[in-house]
């Protein structure tokens, strides 16, 4: 996921070097149910977290070789959802949590790339319900992470012990997929129902009016990418599950209209989030979060199961 810029440079020079990337990737596990995904430059590796299993795969991006990075329930790991890579530091964050149960045990996990070792645990100490969902580094290597039941965005600093409150309001009620602009300045929150809203990071206000166009309801993966937004978006009775480019204003404030990418590829049914590796975006598509009780961690019309697709789109 371009959720971090450390390595953009390296990413572009030598990934022409290697393997052209498949259209598509097969999860081995159709009862994965991967929700979170993220690309190390270094390990050439995408990351994915397990819902139902709570574990983290490892999948080679050339060869789409399949492996556990940690098994499931390693170090107290819980139901997995946003994954991000910081290869500058060596680290995989992970957030994990129970989002059917009031006290959901939401925690960011940090883990060593290389030794697969927790390095710390993180838990949002304040008052009320929490559910930590989704996560974007900006350039300094600070953390901004959704906290979806709680209206929230939460702050790791770099070299911080703890998560700190920066911002909670209505105006962002059950906040998804976060990203960031290239000049740090601006965070898009995909809110389920007033669409993507923009916070000014430094003032802490928001930029942009609800969204009464459904343009950007309903949206999970989010990314900023050459000056526009690239999202997941749920389907509901008048919109089809699909993937698309939101078009942004030149001050990167508001969206202007969108491009649907694609909404009708059959394996689109239950799309959650996707990462970005130079031009291509890889999104989790038929994740079968639908055929999973989240309470018992059972899964219904198993029969109706398909594998889990991971399809590649170009995006330039």
């Amino acid at each position: 996921m371009l959720k971090h810029f450390a390595y953009l440079v390296i990413l572009i020079i030598g990934f022409g070097c290697k393997n052209e990337m498949p259209k598509e990737y097969t999860i081995n596990d159709k009862f994965l149910v991967p929700e979170g995904i993220d690309y190390s430059v270094d390990y050439d590796a995408f990351y994915l977290s397990s819902i139902a299993q709570s574990k983290i795969i490892k999948i080679d991006r050339g060869t789409g070789k399949q492996e556990d990075f940690i098994k499931s329930n390693a170090y107290g790991y819980m139901p997995g959802v946003g994954v991000l890579i910081n290869d500058k530091e060596n680290v995989l964050y992970a957030l994990g949590g129970y989002y059917m149960f009031k006290d959901s045990l939401s925690s960011l996990f940090a883990f060593d790339l290389k030794s697969k070792k927790l390095l710390k645990k993180y838990i949002a100490h304040h008052e009320g319900e929490h559910f930590l969902n989704d996560l974007i580094m900006d350039k300094e290597g600070n953390l901004f992470l959704t906290d979806s039941k709680g209206a929230s965005i939460y702050t790791l600093k770099k070299g911080g012990n703890s998560l700190e409150l920066f911002y909670k309001s209505k105006e962002i009620e059950y906040p998804n997929g976060i990203a960031i602009s290239d000049d740090n300045t601006k965070l898009y929150i995909a809110t389920y129902f007033n669409g993507i809203r923009v916070l000014d990071i430094e003032n802490k206000t928001i930029l942009n009016k609800r969204d009464t166009l459904g343009y950007s309801q309903r949206i999970d993966g989010l990314e900023f990418y050459k000056g526009n937004l690239f999202a997941v978006q749920k389907g509901n009775e008048k919109i089809a599950n699909n993937f698309k480019k939101l078009i942004l204003n030149n001050d990167q404030t508001e969206i202007l209209g969108q491009e649907i990418i694609d909404s009708t590829n059959p394996y689109l049914r239950k799309p959650l989030t996707f990462c970005i590796v130079q031009n291509k975006a890889v999104v989790i598509a038929n994740s079968n979060l639908q055929f999973l009780d989240q309470t018992e961690f059972t899964f219904k019309k198993k029969d109706s199961i398909q594998k889990t697709k991971l399809l590649v789109y170009d995006i330039e």
